[in-house]
């Protein structure tokens, strides 16, 4: 997948320093209200943009003035219950991302439980195009 329409906001616990997070534009919504309702996070801060794989359009990194570079987990993990994979894909920042992996790897892969099929893990570099919000002009009808 070349490109991918990520919302980037901010993730407060009440007592705590907020951290960045990229989430899939479709399913935003739904993960907002996980966090706020279930999880007790503010969520600020949001803006929405594309992630470009730099793999697919190495040239983007040059051509886009404003970026951050965010790197694309895509985790398949087998279910012996089921007989298929079920894909799992995360997006992180670069900056973060090796501390963040076995974090994240955690929460599929456990440990001491033994599959005939191990999860495949693929990783892709990619940035985030920062933008301005866009002025939205509002006509009044009277």
């Amino acid at each position: 997948m070349p490109s991918q329409k990520l919302v980037r906001c901010e993730v407060r616990p009440s007592a705590g320093k907020s951290s960045i997070r990229y989430v899939p534009m479709e399913i935003y919504g739904l993960w907002e209200y996980l966090m706020t309702h279930k999880h007790g996070f503010e969520v600020d801060n949001q803006g929405a943009s594309l992630w470009i794989d730099v793999e697919e359009s190495p040239e983007v990194a040059y051509t886009e003035p404003s970026y951050e570079r965010v790197t694309e987990i895509t985790l398949f993990v087998y279910s012996e219950q089921d007989g298929m994979f079920t894909r799992i894909c995360r997006y992180f920042p670069s900056e973060h991302y090796r501390e963040l992996k076995p974090i994240f790897l955690s929460h599929y892969v456990k440990p001491g439980v033994e599959s005939e099929v191990g999860p495949q893990v693929r990783e892709k570099e990619g940035i985030w195009i920062k933008r301005e919000p866009a002025e939205v002009a509002v006509k009044v009808v009277h």
